[in-house]
């Protein structure tokens, strides 16, 4: 039984987390391996609940210098009695953590999205280097996600999209509207311009909602005000249990990684709105699920209200092909079990 440990972030926050939640929940169900989670930072846990073991190092998210050497030590400490053969590791703080792992492991690095590193890039550069002398792979959840020339043998396999467990739709939204409302997803950051969203909400007049929670949360609200049909809810464990199958989810991002929140929407029925940029088209829906400006789709709802965006399911499968727990924790078995015999 070969040992393998998949290092996270947290065991909660955005869809790469709950990505690799679902990966560690699938892999631990085969017999040929022992599978122990281990997230970072505290905080609440996510909706999957892993069929593995977890052992967490709570490491206080700015909790200062002193706390991340401390839960530097507990993370040495568990890689040291678990002793795994392979460390998976989703980006960033695990790969910082493991570029200094006392032991031994085959680092395996899992690249989420198209910028690594943001604002930290020339630290991660060091790092990516260190783990590569020290003989990383890297593989890629989606063929849009680019890697470093140097690193050009990276392998893809997608992530996971299990609608049981994301959410339980079809599902009355817990908001009774009459007709669906706009939502908007994700953490309130600069790339991920929500503030589009909330000019959205401003000319349409449909009951919007906001769920997430980041830098910009305060001046949003500030700037919203006026907005009566706008609300924030904050971050939420299970966004999807504040939706329902009349919604239309607005992806309003300047990049995005794989798009898992636009897949998850698609996975449980809820129509999607994507920004027109070079990168959100690489994710593949529909030309007439994408969209230039605000004020185009302010029209295009306000006439239509959501129908040009609902998907025939030989495109909603075409999205989501390939993405089910069993194909892709097959895949993820004879990937660990082919770099086995390579070592």
């Amino acid at each position: 039984m070969k040992a393998v440990a998949i290092v996270t972030n947290s065991l909660s926050g955005g869809g790469a987390e709950r990505a690799m939640n679902l990966l560690a929940d699938n892999l631990g169900r085969f017999d040929e391996l022992n599978v122990l989670l281990i997230p970072i930072n505290a905080g609440p846990r996510d909706l999957v609940n892993p069929s593995c073991g977890i052992s967490e190092i709570v490491r206080v998210w700015n909790g200062g210098l002193w706390d991340t050497l401390k839960a530097f030590f507990r993370y040495q400490s568990v890689i040291l009695k678990f002793k795994p053969e392979f460390l998976i590791l989703n980006c960033d703080l695990p790969e910082f953590f493991s570029a200094f792992a006392f032991w031994k492991s085959r680092c395996v690095i899992v690249e989420h999205t198209t910028r690594p590193w943001s604002g930290r890039r020339t630290i991660g550069n060091l790092i990516r280097m260190i783990l590569r002398i020290r003989g990383a792979s890297y593989l890629r959840v989606s063929e849009r996600i680019k890697i470093s020339p140097r690193f050009r043998d990276a392998t893809v396999i997608p992530n996971i999209i299990d609608p049981k467990i994301i959410g339980a739709l079809p599902k009355q939204s817990q908001l009774s509207v009459s007709q669906g409302k706009l939502i908007f997803v994700g953490r309130l950051s600069k790339e991920k311009r929500p503030d589009l969203f909330v000019e959205l909400a401003r000319q349409t007049g449909f009951e919007s909602l906001v769920i997430g929670d980041g830098q910009m949360s305060l001046e949003l609200r500030e700037d919203s005000k006026d907005i009566s049909n706008l609300k924030f809810l904050g971050q939420q464990l299970n966004p999807w249990e504040f939706a329902s199958t009349r919604d239309l989810l607005i992806l309003t991002s300047e990049y995005e990684g794989d798009g898992l929140v636009a897949l998850e929407a698609t996975s449980i029925g809820i129509s999607v709105a994507l920004r027109n940029t070079s990168d959100l088209k690489r994710i593949g829906f529909p030309l007439k699920n994408y969209f230039d400006d605000i004020p185009s789709l302010a029209t295009r709802i306000t006439k239509n209200q959501f129908t040009d965006f609902e998907l025939r399911d030989s495109e909603r499968n075409r999205i989501l092909a390939n993405r089910s727990p069993e194909e892709v924790s097959q895949l993820w078995l004879q990937y660990l079990l082919s770099l086995q015999k390579r070592a």
